[in-house]
């Protein structure tokens, strides 16, 4: 009697498995949050609005330019596809916020630390006049970026980015 015990309590242990606790071992590696607008420009002064996440916090516009190329920087939604304003499932222009998740699928984003994730602004249709207009910060109304650590495998919750056109950040290159 002991050893159908035993032999039944083992097959239980066999039989029930993992659940779906520890996750999918191919779910995406990304972040999430809310991006919050204050003071809009006018709509003929907003082409693109894409999330960008560079590794290391960017000094020239040259550099940009070769760290794009080399696709160290990871941009959301990738260039190539549209952008935020083509949003079909929620109204960007002129929203006093929105929720966004920058995953690894179908990015160029990687498991790593990324020290200056900004929300970029093209207010013109010259294809190299972007500008920051908000950046993951240590606190609301700051421009000190926070790094974002994102892990393999996992959703990074609540980096949200604070977004005032009349008060930009500055630009962090020359």
């Amino acid at each position: 009697m002991r050893y159908a015990v035993t032999l039944l309590t083992v097959l239980l242990l066999f039989s029930t498995g993992c659940d779906t606790g520890l996750g999918p071992p191919d779910a995406p590696s990304g972040f999430s949050g809310v991006i919050r607008f204050k003071h809009w420009p006018p709509a003929d002064s907003v082409w693109e609005l894409r999330i960008v996440a560079f590794p290391s916090y960017p000094s020239d516009s040259a550099s940009i330019l070769l760290d794009l190329a080399q696709r160290l920087v990871s941009v959301y939604p990738q260039i190539g596809q549209p952008n935020l304003l083509s949003d079909t499932t929620q109204k960007v222009l002129f929203a006093d916020s929105i929720r966004y998740s920058f995953t690894s699928e179908g990015t160029t984003l990687d498991v790593g630390v990324y020290n200056y994730v900004a929300f970029a602004w093209r207010p013109t249709a010259n294809l190299f006049d972007w500008r920051p207009a908000g950046v993951y910060s240590t606190g609301p109304g700051q421009f000190d970026p926070a790094p974002v650590r994102v892990l393999l495998h996992k959703n990074v919750t609540g980096i949200n980015i604070d977004v005032d056109f009349s008060n930009p950040p500055p630009k962090p290159w020359r």
